[in-house]
């Protein structure tokens, strides 16, 4: 995760207790750091699927404006629009990934954007002016693209506005998440006392 410009710690009483039991009782922390780190990732993208918060409370719908818009474009790009929540590129759900050390387990992503999706917030876009292309289709107006012969190219301004992106948390520990961890914790720290494999 080289070059997170925002972290979210999460510290949990019984969850650190758990692991400092295992490392008092010699077993190897890096394996268990390791299996921490694999949950919590499968965790986080479950999250994307339920589209739900750690606390399990349903992400906030798409505003209709929004949902009305990708009802009516069939695709972006190459790739389908799909209607699920934070999943327009996938390029979010695809950064998410998770690191350990002998001392610590993260999951978490580099994208500058994750953090709004997150926390949330207000971003305000200031007034622009670009040039756009249209041409003339059976009497409609369309846009075109650079390589269009008979395209007009016409000066558009945008106005200033302000977008209110709501959170929709996909990082923090949910009760299952706990009751995993200390199951971990648990296998490694039995593995650590008899001398065996978790």
């Amino acid at each position: 995760m080289t070059g997170v410009r925002e972290a979210l710690t999460i510290e949990d009483a019984e969850i650190n207790a758990a692991l400092t039991r295992v490392e008092e009782a010699g077993g190897d922390s890096s394996a268990m750091m390791r299996d921490v780190a694999a949950a919590m990732l499968f965790s986080v993208q479950r999250r994307f699927e339920q589209e739900i918060a750690p606390d399990g409370s349903k992400w906030p719908a798409h505003a209709p404006s929004t949902a009305k818009a990708r009802a009516n474009r069939k695709t972006r790009g190459n790739a389908p629009v799909t209607p699920k929540l934070l999943r327009q590129t996938n390029r979010l759900f695809k950064s998410i990934t998770g690191e350990s050390s002998a001392s610590e387990a993260a999951v978490g992503t580099n994208l500058d954007y994750a953090a709004i999706h997150q926390q949330g917030g207000t971003i305000m876009q200031y007034p622009q002016s670009r040039k756009v292309r249209f041409r003339k289709v059976g009497g409609q107006t369309r846009f075109a693209k650079k390589a269009h012969k008979r395209a007009v190219e016409k000066p558009v301004t945008f106005g200033q506005r302000t977008i209110v992106i709501p959170a929709r948390a996909y990082l923090g520990f949910s009760q299952a998440d706990r009751e995993t961890i200390q199951r971990i914790a648990g296998d490694h720290y039995n593995a650590a006392v008899s001398g065996g494999q978790p």
